[in-house]
């Protein structure tokens, strides 16, 4: 008992003494218990990346995973990056393509994104430039000695002077005028004398006297008052031809002069010259004829007009300005020669990079003076040379056609990368209810009562009859009116289904139009982004002008675009710093070396391609072969035809039978490839088509890795449905086939050729009736082809003959085994032969694995490198695909 009272007093004791510090142990002991307790609950939480957007959509059970900090990494599975060591993350999954990103409301306004709709319109562009006032050269005004002589006075003594036309300016002492008056007077004395007193010469002496007077520079009235003189005089006074300014005074009193020396240089000041300086980056929007406003730091406030008369047609290499000149009316005087301006153009630009100018529409204008501009055609009143139509100069004229408007975005919607950009397309909205009527639907076809799936139909129905939200763009409309026309025959046909199959395929067709939808719709309530690359034109002011890639009433993103650049960027997703995807940015954490990542994005895809596709993009290829072709004359009107072509076979290219990643990869490579098809449209220059050449090859070899289309990869055939009535037709003609190959196996060719008979009825046995209008189409070809391939063989005089038409024979037997089939009770191997026809190889079918080389016969009947079988009742064994076996007995 006293134990136990000592031992409580002792506690107390340590209580009171302890107090702080036991409430501190017990508070970190609860802590500890907590952490413990989410850590075991957070484990099985996914992660989320730190720097994850708000609302960017994550699917579960994501497949690729990477860096936050080193994203081209990119993993099937999670664990640690192999650069930096940090956890990967999942990759972001949104909706739309390879270049999309969805948001949160809540993201969206905390990156402080906006979006305006691209538009057409007329818009200026103000260029500025500055100058210096000059002389115009074409005023100018010469006093020179007519004859020669001595400078008695000089009426003008200093430059600077205003004079008018007839001032006196020049005495002037010269003994040739005074012999050539002599001779006037003289011929007038003479002239009075009866003509029977003296014989006078026939020449009209009085008149050549005053034409050389004329031409000495005297004036109608001088030449007059000496005619009424007895005497000459040994003097002559020199008129002004002008008014103007005496710029230059070169002779003074009592000088020399000889005939044609200049004495004063007189300018007209009431119009000047203005030359201006033009960067490169103007010259598009610059045109002979444009309004010019100036301003002076003398007179501030005041505006002065001229138009341009000249443009250099040679660059300055040192500033990289061309100079302009500009004409302009000065009757008050204001502007002196070598008075510094400022001038600016404000051009109207239309579509494809003209220009408008209102004033000169339908005008008639002088090509040597653009003051001169006329409602009618006539005569230039200066220098008398036709008027021209200001059209031919380079202008338009502004029409009512909305098309004629450029299409331009604001210059900071644009990311550039050169003569190409980066834009970001919000894109629209899921129309108000299809989500719901397609799911119900699928629900409807899933339980399979017919009259509910009619009822879901119906409901798709009313969705599609409605129009787009109010206050939409029109491209927002459009886009949702071609989709809705889309879906209504399919919905339709849905509502009159017959059986719940006939309604699955109504729907079947319903689902991969909705997402096809869903590239170019956004989710509703979450903001979605769409990269792409555009081409751009010049820059107007603070627009660009769009030629290619944008459509009118998109919306692109003017502010926020840098912000979703960087998170499509740590996406690993084609961006403006990372065109190629993948990332590459980031930093080196952790230490060591920096291991190069081996995984990528598309490690292990191996694409399925619809034969149909795989032949449009081998068109494509056989295009893009064209195009290098075109360059070797070095004709840049071939290249352009080139990829004229190139582009058309682009557009032949039908995404739509594509789903899924493969679907996403060809919107891709199709926005790039239309790009560069039509900037080669556009070439003017070989330097920029070798340029624009590199860029398509890199995009092409880009696109058949990513598709998996190989080089030597020939054209597949599609397969078509047809009856098994039909087929068990052709396989009369494959059991024909087989007995032909048989005896060609043995080197029997009177055999062989017998049986061609026996083939060609077969051929002709064919009821082609049970067949749709396209398979009858493309059956008749192919009936054509055989009958075509029998006659050669029939012609054949020899084995070797035979054979070389048996490879064709066996060509087209693959086709038709490949297309239609010969029915499920026949098995079908195609085997090659890699040393046939001089080691070209060959190709021919079998019923069997076992190998009977028809193109060696028993000379080395065993010689296969590959039998694979194309159709079969059985299973495919697992050495199928590859080299044979007996092809060690060559």
């Amino acid at each position: 008992m006293t134990n136990s009272i000592l031992a409580n007093q002792w506690w107390a004791e340590v209580y009171r003494k302890h107090f702080g510090k036991l409430w501190l142990f017990q508070a970190g002991i609860l802590l500890l218990v907590g952490f413990l307790l989410a850590f075991s609950f957070g484990t099985n939480a996914p992660k989320v990346a730190d720097n994850e957007p708000v609302g960017t959509r994550v699917p579960n059970g994501s497949s690729m995973w990477t860096c936050s900090m080193h994203p081209q990494i990119r993993s099937g599975d999670s664990g640690d990056c192999p650069i930096c060591g940090m956890d990967l993350i999942p990759v972001a999954q949104s909706a739309g393509g390879m270049r999309t990103l969805t948001l949160s409301p809540e993201s969206r306004a905390l990156m402080s994104i906006s979006s305006i709709p691209v538009e057409r319109k007329y818009v200026s562009q103000e260029i500025q430039m500055v100058g210096k006032v000059d002389f115009d050269e074409t005023k100018f005004g010469y006093i020179s000695a007519w004859v020669p002589g001595r400078l008695d006075r000089l009426y003008v003594d200093y430059a600077g002077v205003t004079v008018k036309e007839g001032d006196h300016m020049v005495y002037i002492y010269s003994p040739e005028l005074y012999a050539a008056q002599e001779e006037l007077i003289q011929a007038l004395k003479y002239q009075n004398i009866p003509q029977g007193s003296i014989r006078l010469p026939s020449v009209n002496l009085v008149a050549t006297a005053r034409e050389k007077l004329r031409l000495f520079g005297l004036t109608k009235e001088q030449i007059e008052e000496i005619e009424g003189q007895e005497k000459p005089s040994d003097h002559l006074t020199i008129h002004s031809p002008a008014s103007g300014v005496v710029i230059e005074k070169l002779k003074n009193e009592g000088d020399y002069v000889k005939t044609g020396e200049r004495i004063y240089t007189i300018a007209d000041l009431n119009q000047v010259w203005l030359h201006l300086d033009a960067y490169e980056s103007d010259l598009p929007w610059i045109r002979y004829g444009q309004d010019v406003t100036i301003t002076t730091e003398a007179y501030p406030g005041e505006e002065f007009h001229g138009r341009i008369a000249f443009i250099q047609p040679v660059l300055d290499d040192k500033t990289r300005t061309v100079k302009v000149r500009v004409n302009i009316p000065n009757p008050t005087g204001k502007l002196k020669p070598q008075m510094f301006v400022h001038a600016k153009v404000q051009p109207t630009i239309a579509a494809g990079g003209r220009v408008i100018d209102p004033s000169l529409v339908g005008k008639w204008i002088s090509p040597m003076h653009p003051e001169i501009v006329k409602d009618e055609p006539g005569l230039c009143d200066i220098c008398h040379m036709p008027l021209v139509r200001a059209e031919t100069l380079g202008y338009i004229a502004p029409s009512t056609a909305h098309e004629t408007a450029p299409l331009v975005i604001p210059s900071s919607a644009a990311l550039v990368t050169g003569r190409r950009a980066i834009v970001y397309v919000e894109l629209p909205v899921m129309p108000a209810g299809i989500e719901a009527a397609t799911q119900g639907l699928g629900t409807a076809i899933q339980r399979g009562d017919l009259e509910q799936i009619r009822r879901a139909f119906a409901v798709l129905e009313q969705v599609l009859d409605q129009p787009y939200e109010q206050g939409a763009s029109i491209y927002d409309q459009e886009l949702w009116n071609r989709y809705a026309d889309r879906l209504t025959p399919y919905a339709l046909a849905g509502n009159r289904a017959n059986t719940p199959q006939e309604a699955s395929n109504a729907f079947a067709e319903i689902e991969a139009i909705t997402e096809q939808m869903h590239e170019e719709f956004g989710p509703v309530g979450q903001p979605t982004f769409e990269g792409r690359e555009i081409v751009l034109g010049p820059r107007a002011g603070n627009y660009y002008l769009v030629e290619h890639g944008l459509s009118e009433g998109e919306l692109v993103v003017t502010q926020g675009n840098f912000k979703i650049d960087a998170e499509i960027q740590i996406q690993a997703k084609p961006s403006m710093m990372t065109p190629e995807g993948g990332g590459g940015g980031g930093h080196h954490h952790g230490g060591g070396d920096q291991k190069k990542a081996t995984t990528n994005e598309h490690a292990g895809h191996n694409m399925k391609l619809p034969a149909a596709f795989t032949n449009q993009i081998l068109e494509l290829i056989a295009s893009f072969d064209r195009v290098q072709q075109s360059y070797a004359p070095g004709d840049i009107n071939e290249v352009r035809l080139a990829f004229a072509d190139f582009d058309r076979t682009l557009q032949r290219v039908d995404g739509n039978m594509l789903t899924g990643h493969a679907r996403m990869q060809w919107k891709e490579f199709s926005m790039l490839l239309g790009n560069d098809a039509f900037e080669g449209q556009q070439l003017i220059q070989m330097s920029d088509a070798e340029q624009l050449l590199v860029t398509l090859k890199s995009h092409v070899r880009r696109m058949r890795s990513q598709l998996g289309v190989m080089t030597n990869m020939k054209p597949m055939i599609e397969r078509v449905s047809v009856p098994m009535q039909f087929q068990d037709g052709l396989g009369e003609i494959w059991d024909r086939y087989l007995e032909i190959q048989y005896d060609l196996a043995k080197d029997d060719f009177a055999g062989a050729k017998e049986k061609l008979p026996e083939l060609q009825s077969a051929v002709e046995a064919i009821d082609s009736n049970v067949l749709t209008d396209d398979a009858k189409g493309i059956w008749d070809k192919e009936r054509a082809n055989l009958a075509k391939l029998i006659a050669d063989l029939q012609r054949s005089e020899d084995i070797n003959g035979f054979r070389a038409g048996f490879k064709s024979l066996s060509e087209e037997v693959g086709v038709l085994a490949k297309t239609f089939g010969f029915g499920t009770a026949r098995t079908v191997y195609e085997l090659h032969c890699p040393m046939a026809f001089q080691n070209r190889g060959a190709v021919w079918y079998q019923g069997n694995d076992q190998v009977r080389n028809p193109y060696f016969g028993t000379q080395m009947l065993k010689c296969a490198d590959s039998v694979k079988p194309l159709m079969t009742d059985q299973p495919e064994n697992s050495g199928a695909n590859q080299s044979h076996p007996d092809h060690s007995q060559h």
